[in-house]
């Protein structure tokens, strides 16, 4: 059975917001793989057709229960890509921080097997880690590249994941898509080409560890996003009085950015936490 479908599609367009950029993010249950065999489709671009499984093997084996392993399983094998490369037995996905660089690049996109049709995430025997795996200490948040085919042309995102330190579990939290055909992404990070923009009547002030959003316009009903530079929403909501507060305990984050949709227009800001 499916685990988890994206049931709640936070779909965030920043070319609403800026031409720079065509970057669509999608929100779904944080999903944790922990049974052998079970696994999780995702829908990178959110047009209903499945790409990509994830599956977990864990005390598991032909002769032995020993072996843990995390691979990625393409549902369209022919144009279906992850970024990585062929180390020692395996083809790998790698370990994408914030920042990098998805898009093509005929080397990189080695990530899966071309014979098996998947790729490997971790891989660990009697509990030893396979030291070609990226997927490693830190055991925190990883971004995996991904791509896919959409008429006739490749779009490029990331899926952000975190192994367990024991390599029995691996759960997976968003992505986003660059909605731009043959465009690069990069990984992570939704905000990199978005400028601040200023809306008339808007300002913003901060009183020990919370942040207030000030404006002059209070029978308006804004609507406020709020989110890491990463891209991971943090708060949303409806503005109908003169504040709304923000505070800092929801991130350990150095900066948010704040959008607010005010009659068709945008005020974008990023804001330093102290």
């Amino acid at each position: 059975m499916m685990l988890n479908k994206l049931h709640a599609a936070f779909l965030l367009v920043l070319g609403t917001v800026t031409a720079q950029a065509q970057y669509t993010y999608l929100d779904f249950t944080d999903t944790t793989l922990s049974v052998n065999g079970q696994y999780f489709d995702l829908d990178l671009n959110g047009d209903t057709a499945l790409d990509f499984r994830f599956i977990l093997y864990r005390d598991t084996g032909t002769t032995t229960s020993a072996i843990d392993v995390a691979i990625v399983a393409p549902f369209d094998s022919v144009s279906a890509g992850i970024f990585g490369q062929q180390r020692g037995l395996f083809n790998y996905a790698d370990r994408l921080d914030v920042g990098d660089l998805i898009g093509i690049s005929s080397s990189s996109w080695q990530g899966m097997s071309p014979t098996g049709n998947y790729g490997t995430i971790d891989y660990r025997f009697d509990s030893v880690h396979d030291p070609y795996s990226q997927w490693q200490d830190p055991y925190t948040d990883g971004f995996m590249g991904a791509r896919i085919q959409k008429d006739g042309s490749y779009l490029y995102g990331w899926i952000r994941l975190q192994m367990a330190e024991d390599g029995k579990r691996f759960t997976l939290k968003d992505c986003a898509y660059q909605a731009k055909a043959d465009s690069t992404i990069e990984a992570g990070h939704l905000w990199i080409s978005v400028d601040e923009q200023d809306l008339d009547g808007y300002t913003w002030m901060q009183q020990g560890d919370v942040v207030y959003l000030e404006r002059t316009t209070a029978q308006s009903h804004d609507q406020v996003q709020v989110f890491t530079l990463e891209g991971q929403t943090l708060l949303t909501g409806t503005w109908t009085g003169d504040s709304w507060a923000i505070p800092t305990s929801i991130t350990r984050s150095s900066m948010i950015l704040v959008v607010v949709r005010h009659e068709g227009h945008s005020w974008v800001q990023r804001i330093p936490l102290r």
